[in-house]
């Protein structure tokens, strides 16, 4: 089954960019646009003396800054409708009011799942202007459903935007990166059991590690065979070029507070964690990091913003 690459839109039959064509031989659509093949989550095109230069690492390191480009315009187009004081269609008490996306966490690529936005759009309290793109293209990432003892949390596949967020000292620099999470099931659901105080924090646990071409001594998980020279119409693998720095998220994790209290999931440290929303106990809210609530579906009736019984 293909994976939605959403918001791109580039063909199942003949996928392609302006240079993944020969002779430029980018391999950005092969690497993270082609919905048949997994998502590498390549950044950088790590050069190494004594390896010959490939034009197609060159094509790719432009088209890459055009990808993270697209993504934080097609982010800041969804999200900043939301930025703010409080809007009347969330029902806020307590004066909480909204930062816009790209907190220190993961932001996803938009808020609202299609029954989010047919729900504001019945409402009347928003138009169909404030809805980023068609509502049967919009993919659900987010997922929160009050089961009635517990909260379920399902972070789905999809683009997401985030900060480095590791727990290593040496790596966690606060850069930010379009980062294409691929569910692997069983991984990517958080159950959070009520209680009466405190927080959860859903996120993603993340790493960073340095892809080589591979020659002939075998795949393994830090190896691309895709890397090698690709000028001829295939990839010589006696031609070795740059490395690729990667990102990747694992699974969903949970960071409780106060420190110590454990409700449901994999816990982690706060530092360890890469935030997508929180669940206030208290005040029985979900809300992303930047404060905006999470539209909770429930097993008992309907859904709404944020709140749940």
């Amino acid at each position: 089954m293909p994976r939605n690459i959403f918001p791109f839109k580039i063909s199942d039959d003949e996928p392609r960019t302006p240079l993944s064509v020969s002779p430029y031989n980018s391999r950005v659509v092969e690497h993270m646009l082609d919905s048949f093949d997994d998502a590498k989550n390549y950044k950088y095109v790590a050069f190494r003396p004594g390896y010959p230069l490939q034009a197609a690492e060159l094509n790719e390191i432009q088209e890459y800054f055009y990808l993270e480009f697209s993504i934080i315009a097609f982010i800041t187009n969804a999200w900043n409708a939301y930025s703010g004081t409080p809007a009347a269609q969330f029902e806020e008490t307590d004066l909480q009011s909204y930062a816009g996306p790209f907190w220190d966490g993961a932001t996803p690529i938009v808020p609202y799942d299609q029954v989010g936005y047919n729900t504001l759009l019945a409402e009347g309290t928003i138009s169909s202007t404030t809805v980023p793109a068609q509502i049967s293209e919009i993919p659900q990432l987010v997922d929160v459903t009050d089961q009635g003892d517990t909260i379920r949390v399902e972070l789905k596949e999809g683009f997401y935007h985030a900060s480095v967020t590791t727990g290593n000292d040496t790596v966690d620099n606060n850069f930010r990166y379009a980062i294409y999470y691929e569910a692997i099931s069983g991984t990517n659901i958080a159950e959070i059991e009520k209680r009466d105080n405190g927080k959860t924090y859903v996120g993603f646990s993340m790493t960073q590690s340095y892809i080589s071409p591979s020659q002939f001594a075998g795949e393994t998980a830090l190896t691309d065979p895709s890397l090698n020279d690709n000028s001829s119409g295939f990839t010589n693998d006696v031609a070795a070029g740059a490395r690729r720095v990667k990102f990747n998220f694992n699974r969903v994790v949970t960071t409780d507070t106060p420190t110590g209290v454990f409700g449901g999931g994999s816990p982690v440290a706060y530092n360890q964690n890469c935030i997508v929303l929180y669940i206030d106990h208290e005040q029985k809210k979900v809300r992303y990091l930047n404060g905006l609530p999470v539209f909770v579906q429930s097993t008992s009736g309907p859904g709404g913003f944020g709140g749940y019984e």
